[in-house]
């Protein structure tokens, strides 16, 4: 997945277990302290908190969806490859969400450059 360098972004994910049987459950996440976004940079690594997002639709009383918002402050500058996971924290202890390490690539922001934007054409 592409993430645009310098623009607010939003990720809800649905977080699920599958039993051996091959069953697959929604996880309550009420039951964490937070739930951790990590977003390994090159240079560092940036983690957001969850918002939980109520499940409409739902015969269950779980809530198993979660939402991450990243604010264009935190990409800017940045477009390269980065490395995620998501994580469930409780009791000091962090619990990995993702089977597999989750891979996505911030591309560079387009600029307009001055003057084209009050002509209102890129041909100009």
């Amino acid at each position: 997945m592409f993430i645009l360098e310098g623009s607010d972004t939003q990720f809800t994910f649905h977080i699920t277990e599958k039993t051996k049987s091959g069953q697959v459950n929604d996880v309550d996440l009420t039951v964490y302290d937070k739930i951790l976004l990590e977003m390994r940079y090159p240079n560092g690594v940036v983690e957001y908190e969850w918002s939980l997002e109520n499940e409409e639709n739902s015969s269950s009383n779980t809530h198993s969806y979660v939402k991450f918002e990243i604010l264009s402050e935190a990409t800017k500058w940045r477009s390269w490859k980065i490395r995620c996971d998501i994580w469930g924290v409780k009791d000091a202890q962090k619990v990995r969400f993702n089977f597999d390490t989750i891979q996505w690539e911030v591309l560079s922001s387009v600029k307009v450059p001055d003057g084209l934007q009050t002509t209102g054409s890129w041909t100009d």
